[in-house]
């Protein structure tokens, strides 16, 4: 490794750790209990090769140095906000909200606030825009209103416009109120500017050092740099502070001292906080059983109007505007929708707090003026001519839905949640003509029962969910998922026999468990038990240790899905073996009497296919006679052919199973010895 190399050449650093990190312990080992001092240049040179070595500078090291803190959580944790967390909130400081969850753990005592005084200052700015805008967009709707019709046309049906006409400043006084209410409530330590190096800032700025790398906007980082200045003279290098942050930017000016702890959202720190419970793992299986109940009540949540929001219109980077004003738009479908747990936000004995991450396929249709076709009227300034057009969108939408699990009735309820559908989630988008030769085809289509040619990929996945092929490709998931659940038992003993090897006051006890491992195959079983060097332990902690992380690696494997799609690739993982089931896509473009046939694979790591199938679709058409009427003709049909695929399942399956076998003969030595 090169931390290695670079000993060899500099020396032992003091208290040097070389880190191996683990998905759920992260731990942090000695690579040497020697110590020695080394000169500044030289702890220079070496961590400058650290930072050159890392694919990504900041976030690759930063996630390394920080991971045994993260998992190692000690209570109470100081927790620092940037701006840019308030706003990807707006500005929500209700109780149950993201931000109000932050007031609960304050009160648990396992967090205390700090906030920049310019933090203070920033919220406070964007606090008071949020209420202007608010003011103007209601004052915006009077406008409107009264240019359509009279206001006594609007008074007779009960619109009362004056209602309409807010008063500025007496929602900035109560939308302040609000931010000083939530502010007493989380009895923040507030850092001055008392504790700024202007010299240090002035020196990062004519440097380029963080946060000043970019020319353009140099003058507006300048709060950030002050705000790192402000965290780094108040924590040190000693004492513990988690950092909420988005900005990329602002992470770097705060430095690479290892007391710091970075998260992009809340969610994160609270998933990070909640880990440490040990029903963490317990509530999030029952979540992901419960998910399922739950999608049809995402779906029409979805259909809601007031659920989605498209942007039409997009800016690129020099801040042209293109796209399309959107006036109206109608969800048409929704397809695929998944879900899964992305955080914990609170754990209390009667409720559980979660954020869940969802994709889905959804088709929108929207309309919009055609200004660019229309005529204007300098005279009666008004366009004429001026048509309402539509076009078909489809996106793949990532959103997140905030539930509150009941753990008594074990049920889940969603927080009402929007969907916001732009250039980042569309993939495709047609323009929808009044009149269409292919709707005319599939009328008579309809007509004799067969499908529209352009909804075929529908009928393909509606008649897979009730499939044979999909009921027993699921059933052998579902049993390689129960053998997932088993190796998490197995990877504790591990963990335990890690502990007692690493305790160096239990030398009687590791005694004992060497010498019960002395017929395990591949143990490196040293030459005297009563007399192990130091390289021989360090073996025998690198054979557990590597055997744990691949046992917790397959217990915390992704379980095997209860459903898929045409165009889906699945994997599964077998002791040291990954696989690939992939499902073929349907090509989109078909004709009356077409037959198409969609591969189905299974790989192995290499991509050398070890298992085949395949699903025919038969595209029904009908032919008619001299007079109009029905003639000879063939049905709408799907065949699958997956044997093969079915038994090479079985198979890995079974392989799970025989190597599940052999690491419970070891562990129950294990177990045995503990037990005297």
């Amino acid at each position: 490794m090169l931390l290695e190399r670079l000993s060899q050449k500099y020396g032992k650093i003091k208290r040097y750790w070389l880190l191996r990190i683990n998905k759920r312990t992260a731990r942090a080992v000695p690579f040497k209990k020697e110590q020695k001092s080394v000169s500044n240049i030289d702890v220079g040179i070496i961590t400058g090769a650290l930072l050159f070595y890392t694919t990504s500078c900041f976030d690759t090291l930063t996630n390394i140095m920080y991971a045994r803190r993260r998992s190692m959580i000690k209570y109470p944790l100081y927790v620092t906000l940037d701006t840019n967390i308030f706003d990807a909130n707006k500005l929500d400081f209700s109780q149950d909200s993201t931000l109000g969850l932050l007031v609960n753990h304050v009160k648990a005592g396992k967090i205390k606030i700090v906030l920049s005084n310019i933090v203070l200052k920033e919220v406070e700015k964007h606090i008071i825009k949020a209420s202007d805008g608010v003011c103007s967009s209601f004052r915006g709707l009077r406008k409107e209103l009264i240019n359509g019709v009279s206001d006594k046309f609007l008074e007779e049906i009960g619109v009362k416009t004056n209602l309409l006409m807010l008063n500025k400043e007496e929602y900035r006084t109560k939308s302040l109120e609000m931010w000083k209410k939530f502010l007493e409530k989380l009895n923040p330590e507030i850092l001055n500017l008392s504790l700024v190096d202007l010299d240090g800032i002035v020196s990062d700025y004519f440097a380029i050092n963080p946060p000043f790398e970019s020319s353009e906007k140099k003058r507006k980082e300048f709060p950030d740099a002050f705000i790192a200045n402000q965290i780094r003279k108040r924590f040190g290098e000693d004492e513990v502070i988690a950092i909420i942050s988005d900005d990329k930017g602002f992470k770097k000016a705060c430095g690479y001292s290892e007391n710091h702890i970075f998260y992009q959202s809340l969610g994160e720190l609270y998933n990070a906080i909640n880990r440490q419970e040990r029903e963490y793992k317990g509530i999030v299986r029952i979540i992901n059983s419960l998910i399922d109940g739950y999608i049809s009540e995402i779906e029409e949540e979805i259909k809601n109007e007031d659920c989605v929001e498209v942007h039409g219109l997009s800016c690129d980077s020099d801040g042209i505007e293109s796209g399309y004003d959107y006036s109206d738009t109608e969800v048409v479908s929704i397809r695929d929708i998944s879900s899964r747990v992305k955080s914990i936000d609170e754990i209390t004995d009667e409720i559980v707090w979660a954020t869940l991450l969802c994709t889905a396929s959804i088709d929108v249709v929207c309309s919009y003026e055609d200004y660019d076709n229309a005529v204007w009227d300098s005279e009666t300034r008004a366009y004429y001519c001026l048509e309402t057009r539509k076009n078909l969108e489809k996106h793949l939408a990532r959103f997140g839905i905030r539930i509150e699990l009941n753990r008594k009735e074990n049920n889940l309820k969603m927080v009402p949640f929007k969907v916001i559908l732009n250039s980042d989630t569309i993939h495709d988008c047609f323009k929808i003509d009044e009149y269409d030769e292919m709707d005319i085809i599939n009328q008579d289509r309809d007509l004799y029962g067969m499908c529209s040619l352009d909804k075929y990929e529908d009928y393909l996945n509606e008649e897979l969910i009730d499939s044979s092929f999909m009921n027993d490709i699921v059933e052998k998931f579902e049993k390689i998922n129960d053998l997932y659940q088993e190796y998490d038992d197995i990877a504790c003993i591990y963990d335990k026999f890690l502990s007692v090897i690493r305790d160096t006051e239990k030398s009687n006890s590791i005694k004992q468990l060497i010498l019960g491992m002395k017929d395990v195959e591949g143990f490196p079983f040293p030459s005297d038990v009563n007399n192990i060097t130091f390289d021989e332990k360090k073996e025998i902690d690198l054979w557990a240790d590597q055997s744990y992380e691949r046992l917790y690696k397959l217990s915390e494997q992704q379980r095997l899905p209860d459903n898929f799609k045409y165009g889906d690739t699945i994997e599964i993982h077998n002791r040291m073996e990954i696989y690939q089931f992939n499902i073929g896509e349907f090509s989109g473009v078909v004709e009356a009497g077409d037959q198409e046939d969609i591969d189905l694979s299974i790989e192995d790591r290499d991509g050398n296919i070890i298992s085949k199938g395949y699903v025919t679709l038969t595209v029904g058409y009908m032919d008619f006679d001299e007079d109009g009427g029905a003639g000879a003709g063939i049905e709408d049909d799907v065949e699958y052919y997956y044997e093969n695929i079915l038994n090479t399942l079985e198979n890995i399956a079974e392989l799970i199973e025989q190597d599940i076998k052999r690491e419970e003969v070891i562990t129950d030595k294990i177990e045995k010895i503990f037990k005297k």
